[in-house]
């Protein structure tokens, strides 16, 4: 696929989580697609489990706005590195509502495959932080080597 169609795809999918339209996110994903979530135990197997997990992100944080710092093209895969913000006001991953505002930052590593669709996906984020901001880790403190 060539890279200016990735982009659109990218660009879709993006929109889709700005809207808030769990319906319009997983559209980009093929049926049989597979997403793993370092925020999660198990893989995702299919779309329709992958629109669960988006919508699980929507309904914890309601106002969540998502944009895209760099995106990169090699072959088939695209990566897309993103900033997030959102205001913890429902459960998430066994985490009870904070009221917090967080920022996250990740990156996903997402396959085209033959139809122009998601066909795998790989999302690492930075899990840690968000644990801080809703305030279930304490803050880092400076470190200081060893001389």
């Amino acid at each position: 696929m060539p890279r200016d169609e990735m982009q659109r795809l990218v660009e879709r999918w993006i929109a889709g989580w700005n809207a808030h339209d769990a319906d319009a996110v997983a559209a980009c994903y093929a049926r049989d697609a597979v997403s793993r979530d370092v925020g999660r135990p198990t893989a995702m197997p299919g779309r329709e489990s992958i629109r669960t997990a988006i919508q699980d992100y929507l309904t914890a944080f309601p106002d969540l706005t998502a944009g895209v710092g760099r995106l990169g093209c090699d072959g088939d895969v695209v990566y897309v590195e993103w900033h997030a913000t959102g205001t913890h006001t429902g459960s998430f991953l066994a985490l009870p509502p904070s009221g917090r505002v967080v920022q996250i930052d990740g990156c996903n590593v997402l396959r085209v495959g033959g139809e122009g669709l998601f066909i795998t996906e790989i999302s690492y984020w930075d899990v840690a932080g968000l644990l801080v901001q809703v305030g279930l880790l304490p803050e880092p403190t400076a470190q200081t080597a060893p001389a």
